[in-house]
């Protein structure tokens, strides 16, 4: 079978969100040796287009416009680019395979005539009910971005989703969608057999979101000032930004309890890397304001690591209340309160670390997930 992708592809020598769940996909599909993948990706880094192969997987990179010129012209330089390109190509695929619809790569396919199947991932439409009050650029490129999803969802009949929450979202942008359920696949790293929580307890959250205000850091640092009142507890943060940003952000906020040697950025980390601060904290925070399935939530309970999450977007789909973790609301002092719930207490830690891992393990079963990737495809194909 040859399919053709369109994702935000990481490029190798650009900055840009890593993609691990796309890429562990498409390396896994290609080494079946029934399916060969080309992705097509854009890229206003680049002064020119792009082609290379990595891991058995053919990357297409198109030079666009600066995103900030283009969306003055609401992105319809870059939706053009890219959509005339496909239109050349797309008969030498037997399907499309949409990553998401939040940068236009649904638009972009929809002039070439082969079946279409678009993962859900992230929505604009709802992330940006939680930007900021103070308008920036963030706000213009969501509000074009959100037209662009509610006007071209329902051009697309085929959807892959995960969670409660984003079948939702899809049914409510296109009643007339056929659902398809799986899950995406995580880094090979986070299958590693585990040993359950010793009777010794890390001094550690850990936080896997940078300084990102959407992910919940500034509430990460708020309970982390609380509990510093009663508890020797750090953080450890994972992802962007710096240890300097990390104290500005806590000066600004007058968190006297917080102090260098209580936080630590470790910055953007392998899996590897991961995978070992993982098993150096007591928990994972992730007080996020909205989120489908967020990796972090997924390679933590195949790691071992209790996850204490807020109860939004398809969070609930992963996280069972009291069984493979603890939801808590966005109030610091519920937060707090489920981290004193979990620190010291042993019993708990190993509860939920062996029920989640367990389920995990089946949820997120690679085989299954690779071979019903494969079935989905067969059925858009039969019934496009």
């Amino acid at each position: 079978m040859n399919v053709l992708w369109l994702a935000a592809a990481p490029h190798p020598g650009k900055s840009g969100h890593p993609t691990p769940w796309m890429t562990s996909l498409a390396n896994s599909l290609v080494e079946t040796g029934k399916i060969s993948i080309t992705v097509v990706s854009y890229n206003h880094g680049l002064d020119k287009d792009e082609e290379l192969i990595k891991d058995g997987v053919k990357y297409i990179y198109l030079s666009v416009p600066d995103d900030k010129w283009d969306l003055l012209t609401g992105y319809t330089r870059r939706i053009r680019r890219v959509r005339d390109y496909v239109a050349q190509i797309a008969d030498q695929y037997d399907i499309m395979h949409i990553h998401g619809i939040e940068q236009q790569y649904h638009v972009m396919g929809l002039s070439a005539k082969i079946p279409k199947v678009v993962s859900a991932q992230g929505f604009v439409t709802e992330y940006a009910k939680y930007l900021p009050k103070k308008i920036e650029y963030k706000h213009v490129s969501w509000a074009v971005a959100g037209y662009y999803e509610k006007k071209y969802a329902k051009d697309v009949r085929h959807y892959i989703c995960r969670t409660h929450w984003d079948k939702a979202v899809i049914r409510q942008l296109n009643p007339q969608a056929v659902i398809h359920h799986n899950w995406e696949l995580i880094r090979t790293e986070f299958y590693t057999p585990i040993n359950l929580p010793a009777d010794t307890t890390n001094d550690a959250m850990l936080f896997v979101g940078g300084i990102n205000t959407m992910k919940g850091i500034r509430e990460a640092l708020c309970a982390l000032n609380e509990l510093r009142n009663k508890l020797p507890i750090r953080l450890i943060v994972t992802g962007y930004g710096t240890k300097e940003g990390l104290l500005e952000l806590a000066g600004t906020l007058e968190l006297k309890n917080i102090t260098e040697a209580s936080v630590e950025h470790r910055g953007m980390l392998t899996a590897p890397q991961l995978w070992d601060a993982y098993h150096e904290a007591f928990c994972l925070l992730h007080p996020s304001y909205i989120d489908n399935s967020p990796n972090s939530v997924c390679e933590a309970q195949l790691a071992g690591l209790p996850v204490i999450a807020t109860n939004v977007g398809g969070v609930a789909s992963l996280v069972e209340d009291g069984a493979t973790g603890l939801l808590t609301s966005l109030e610091i002092n519920d937060i707090v309160s489920s981290v004193e719930k979990l620190w010291g207490n042993v019993a708990l830690r190993k509860k939920l670390v062996g029920e989640a891992r367990s389920v995990s393990l089946e949820r997120f079963n690679a085989n299954h997930i690779i071979e019903h990737t494969q079935e989905i495809y067969r059925e858009v194909i039969a019934n496009p």
